[in-house]
């Protein structure tokens, strides 16, 4: 059964839907994103999607187990991109990551979450440290993996520190898409990463 709200927006007071997941994660995802994860209530994001708070819990029984499914969503979203881009292995791999700067323009809303929710999880008592450490290591792991894929490959200097690279690489990254959401957008990230990647290409390449 539905009924209406004062902005003509239908609100589903029966039994929630199954479709309704996608809504309320990408909601979430928008909504933490510009808002931050404590100043974005439960009621907000039920309120979005056009469900009562008890609709939403349906889904998601507690705040926390809301931020962890739409942890869990975004990085997923992105993820696949990524594991497409590396997937050649070696220099390729370091090549094609060209392409991410495009990726994270394209998805600003779930750029500007992992941003916030990064930031949150300096916090000593952060609910989402254990995810942003996880997720560090993970890309650190990728990143430094297709490096050293490319030195057993002979396509890279022998002398290059998989680690060290990998951990520059991140924070430039991370440094770069600070400077994009504070800049509104008027930096041209894609051409900024491109020519990052490019760069590093040309560092650690042996010659051809």
């Amino acid at each position: 059964m539905d009924s209406t709200t004062q902005s003509g927006r239908r609100r589903r007071v029966g039994r929630p839907s199954k479709v309704a997941v996608d809504d309320i994660l990408a909601a979430a995802v928008e909504m933490f994103g510009t808002r931050g994860l404590h100043a974005t209530s439960i009621a907000a994001i039920a309120g979005r999607v056009g469900l009562t708070d008890a609709g939403l819990l349906h889904h998601f029984p507690t705040r926390d187990a809301l931020v962890d499914a739409t942890l869990r969503h975004g990085a997923a979203v992105q993820t696949d991109r990524m594991s497409e881009l590396v997937a050649p292995g070696g220099l390729a791999a370091i090549r094609a990551m060209r392409a991410w700067g495009e990726v994270m323009a394209a998805t600003p809303e779930l750029t500007a979450f992992h941003t916030l929710v990064t930031a949150d999880a300096v916090l000593a008592d952060s609910t989402v440290r254990d995810w942003a450490q996880r997720r560090y290591r993970a890309v650190r792991a990728l990143a430094s993996g297709a490096i050293r894929e490319g030195i057993d490959r002979g396509e890279i200097r022998p002398d290059v520190d998989p680690e060290r690279e990998a951990s520059d690489l991140i924070a430039w990254l991370d440094g770069i898409r600070l400077q994009w959401l504070l800049s509104d957008a008027e930096i041209d990230l894609g051409a900024l990463v491109a020519r990052h990647f490019d760069d590093l290409v040309e560092r650690i390449a042996l010659p051809a």
